[in-house]
């Protein structure tokens, strides 16, 4: 399975089934009154590709050159002349693009993601949300990693509800296998509500083969370095949070102190000053006055629909995971996605949406 959508999947005309990670290498202003300007960019291998901005779609973009970008709903053609084939991208009403950085970037990126319940597919059909029948979350999961790979994230974190409450031995293997042989980044995880103990025993049982796939807890993570410290808190409803989480050398120094939890968020209020759920046993205000540790970030899985939102009293900002496929129950669109967290020397640089 290819890891990154390249020049060479491009099809022969129509628009790319999945986002494209380019590298701008030159923006030139057109003469022409239907096209904005002209972009060369690379793909992932390093091809050169053709970008046109066309002015019928009204797009207000600014792309800086030597800095990287995903191009979603993106039109993509070849046709050969002269004995070679040539490519072209193409801008649509729907185009979205995403910075991503500098090709030089020095920030230290995580995958954020949750609920991928793998083994969704055992569930009786009655308790399963309307669109995801026939959902297989395998897939799902293998397009988180894919994505990990396309973004160049340092490292994935999960949310809890690796698994679903009826994923077999099948599904375990599935993951494990997975994260072994296609994963070449660290993957760090905390459980929720779905991982059921033999689940939890066969992840526990992976971080004890490789170093690269590690349990977060209260005493805290380090990646890239100093940049990050990452603490965990299992699903625990009522009693969360527990015990304090434990200041440490890494949680001082970091760039950024990130706490990952599976709990409803509460209180955390969106935008527009509203709470996103009401209060459903767990309090994260309780996680912060219990620990001397600064938090930056609270990361929360267990709802199936993403959004950010801020912490009532501390305002420290929190980010819902949502899922990354349509298993929510309720009417709202989950819009299946990951989130991707940079953090430099200045700390939290950015947290951007990014569909699947």
């Amino acid at each position: 399975m290819k890891l990154m959508f390249t020049r060479d999947d491009l099809p022969r005309n129509d628009r790319l089934s999945n986002p494209i990670t380019v590298l701008v290498r030159e923006v030139s202003p057109s003469s022409s009154n239907k096209l904005d300007f002209e972009v060369t960019v690379e793909d992932a291998e390093g091809h050169t590709i053709s970008l046109k901005i066309w002015s019928t779609h009204s797009l207000s973009l600014s792309l800086t050159e030597g800095h990287r970008y995903e191009l979603e709903d993106v039109r993509g053609r070849y046709w050969s002349q002269g004995g070679s084939r040539h490519y072209q991208l193409d801008s649509t009403k729907d185009l979205t693009v995403t910075e991503l950085g500098p090709d030089d970037d020095t920030a230290t990126r995580l995958l954020i993601v949750g609920d991928t319940h793998v083994g969704y597919r055992h569930r009786r059909r009655d308790k399963k949300a309307k669109g995801a029948k026939d959902l297989d979350a395998r897939n799902r999961f293998q397009a988180v990693m894919d994505q990990a790979n396309t973004l160049d994230a340092d490292a994935i974190v999960h949310a809890g509800d690796i698994f679903d409450h009826v994923a077999i031995g099948a599904d375990r293997s599935f993951v494990i296998d997975a994260l072994n042989s296609e994963l070449n980044i660290p993957f760090y995880y905390i459980y929720g509500n779905h991982d059921e103990p033999a689940s939890r025993r066969t992840v526990d049982g992976a971080t004890n083969d490789t170093s690269e796939i590690e349990r977060l807890s209260k005493n805290g993570e380090s990646v890239g370095g100093t940049d990050v410290t990452l603490f965990g808190i299992d699903y625990s409803h009522d009693s969360f949070p527990g015990e304090s989480l434990e200041a440490s050398v890494q949680s001082v120094l970091s760039n950024a102190n990130v706490l990952v939890v599976h709990d409803t968020p509460y209180p955390v209020r969106n935008e527009n000053g509203y709470h996103i759920h009401q209060k459903r046993g767990a309090d994260f205000r309780k996680a912060i006055e219990q620990t001397s540790v600064e938090i930056d970030l609270i990361v929360s899985g267990h709802m199936h629909v993403g959004q950010q939102g801020t912490l009532d009293e501390f305002q420290t900002p929190v980010l819902v995971t949502g899922a990354p496929a349509p298993i929510n129950s309720g009417k709202e669109d989950n819009n299946p996605s990951t989130w991707l967290l940079r953090v430099t020397e200045s700390g939290i640089d950015g947290i951007t949406r990014h569909p699947l």
